[in-house]
């Protein structure tokens, strides 16, 4: 189940429709000689069913998507791990977070115990308070079972009603389903189902946040950070119900000591990786949000200054090109030896028809990194500078 799952109707994760298909053929036979199982008996198949359906999955996202490494930020969601399951209920299997290289503001979790997150999401956090309160709520999504729960009602209410539905290759594969032709009904009654387990999964991990000493009013700040991406009613609706939640709770906020600092910066390789990968999607907005966050911590950072530069250059509105120049600029002067800066910079003057400059800083370029698979190309704007010069002279 996502925390915060942004995701159309026709990409709703029909996988789960996969495991509902096996359960009717292998246990809703009804007709004569046909093979009747226990309750017990049905909860096991089910549950293998669904371990074979996560692998499948797994399997996939693993093959369609790129995972993102950063030790800095495996070894913080390892702490805040280890201090919620400290205080949490014991699961069979060992938790394990996968990164996934994503904009969108995407968790979801699988019985078995991986918990799976988009950079987008993770990008956006500021504290651990956060992090722990988004790691609470899919802990209790797979401690509780609430997988398990929700297939289970859907093979009674479904009755192999799916059975002609194709699989889905959505990541997200424990989510809402469309109601097959006739069978509102039954839908309405699982997705009431889920809407509680939701709710039961903020209430108890905002348990588990409290009793793991983490500041839930620092937690909340999430919902902030989210809004501006994540709709502002919904994210709003969902603060409201946990800060009632939190009205009623008791905590001492003083227990675990909060170093959002040292975490911001424990997150600047990741929001770099991040302005790249905003800037591959033409999303301007966002990847100048991450940029002046890593500036604003850093504002030395030669990389996140050229960064802002190709986020400028490329998004080209009035003014962009000078802006670019400056954060160029910045770049070089932060790390003189970095040629992409520099061949950025000529770029740029070359366009303007300022042969010279351009020239000038190609050569910088091709004289620091004399082995680029790009030199070919930063030879031949040389010669085109270098033509443009001479046909300048009398």
């Amino acid at each position: 189940m996502a925390i915060f799952h942004r995701i159309t109707a026709t990409e709703h994760a029909r996988a789960a429709a996969g495991v509902l298909i096996v359960i009717a053929i292998c246990m809703g036979c009804t007709g004569p000689g046909a093979l009747r199982f226990s309750e017990e008996t049905r909860i096991e198949r089910l549950t293998q069913l669904l371990s074979f359906e996560a692998r499948r999955e797994q399997a996939a996202i693993a093959r369609q998507c790129f995972l993102y490494r950063e030790p800095q930020i495996e070894g913080v969601i390892e702490k805040v791990l280890a201090a919620l399951m400290s205080c949490g209920p014991a699961h069979g299997s060992a938790l394990q977070v996968v990164l996934v290289r994503d904009p969108t503001l995407n968790a979801y979790s699988f019985p078995d115990g991986a918990i799976y997150i988009h950079t987008g999401l993770l990008a956006r956090l500021e504290n651990e308070s956060e992090l722990a309160l988004l790691l609470a709520h899919e802990i209790v999504h797979i401690t509780r079972q609430h997988a398990l729960q929700v297939a289970m009602l859907e093979q009674r209410e479904a009755d192999g009603a799916f059975a002609g539905r194709e699989l889905s290759d959505s990541l997200s594969w424990f989510s809402d389903m469309t109601p097959a032709p006739g069978h509102a009904g039954s839908m309405d009654i699982v997705q009431d189902l889920r809407r509680r387990l939701e709710q039961e999964a903020d209430s108890a991990g905002l348990d588990m946040l409290i009793k793991s000493n983490y500041d839930p009013n620092e937690a909340f700040e999430i919902f902030e950070h989210l809004k501006p991406a994540a709709g502002s009613e919904e994210t709003g609706e969902r603060a409201e119900r946990m800060s009632k939640m939190l009205s009623s709770a008791a905590f001492d906020a003083a227990g675990r000591p909060s170093d959002p600092i040292s975490f911001r910066k424990r997150l600047h390789p990741l929001l770099v990786s991040q302005v790249e990968l905003e800037i591959r999607h033409g999303e301007w907005e966002s990847a100048l949000g991450y940029a002046r966050r890593l500036l604003t911590d850093d504002p030395e950072n030669a990389r996140g200054h050229y960064l802002l530069g190709e986020l400028y250059r490329q998004r080209a509105e009035p003014g962009d090109e000078h802006r670019a120049l400056g954060h160029y600029g910045r770049a070089i002067v932060s790390d003189p030896f970095s040629p992409a800066p520099r061949k950025a910079t000529g770029l740029l003057y070359l366009k303007q028809g300022q042969a010279r400059p351009a020239r000038t800083f190609f050569q910088s370029a091709l004289d620091l990194s004399p082995q680029s698979n790009d030199n070919a190309y930063i030879r031949s704007y040389i010669t085109q500078c270098s033509t443009m010069i001479k046909g300048e002279e009398p």
